[in-house]
């Protein structure tokens, strides 16, 4: 299916300003993470994250970002397993998981006017995979 090019512009362009507010909750999110010891709002927050990692997942698709779809969802994945695990955030995990929203900003950064990321994305893959694995080890 071809989409109009100046209606796939606009789309483009509400994407753009999707990333950044899905890309601050984050942000914010694994920050407030970084302070809270075990609780309810650590769940709460870890809910957030996830809703945003699932959104900025649901809105790449739509624009036939393929190359960001599995960096969302492995985020999402990570605070779903996160928001029922009621611990003490450690700070590796936390540190890589800033790391990895950075590095989708950046990636996202990159998003020329075909809607093609043309940034390197193999860095924030391997990340990607070793929060995987933290996060399949908390989880046990």
């Amino acid at each position: 299916m071809s989409l109009d090019p100046e209606f796939f512009k606009e789309l483009l362009s509400m994407f753009k300003l999707e990333c950044e507010e899905h890309i601050q909750t984050m942000r914010d999110g694994i920050a407030k993470l970084a302070q809270i010891e075990p609780s309810d709002e650590q769940v709460e927050i870890s809910e957030t994250v996830h809703r945003s990692a699932h959104s900025l997942k649901g809105a790449a698709r739509t624009i036939g970002l393929a190359d960001v779809e599995p960096i969302c969802q492995s985020l999402e994945t990570c605070f779903s397993v996160l928001k029922r695990q009621k611990m003490v955030m450690p700070e590796e995990l936390l540190s890589m998981l800033q790391r990895a929203v950075e590095g989708l900003n950046d990636l996202l950064g990159t998003l020329d006017e075909s809607g093609k990321v043309t940034g390197n994305k193999t860095e924030l893959t391997m990340l990607i995979d070793d929060i995987n694995g933290k996060v399949v080890t908390l989880a046990r």
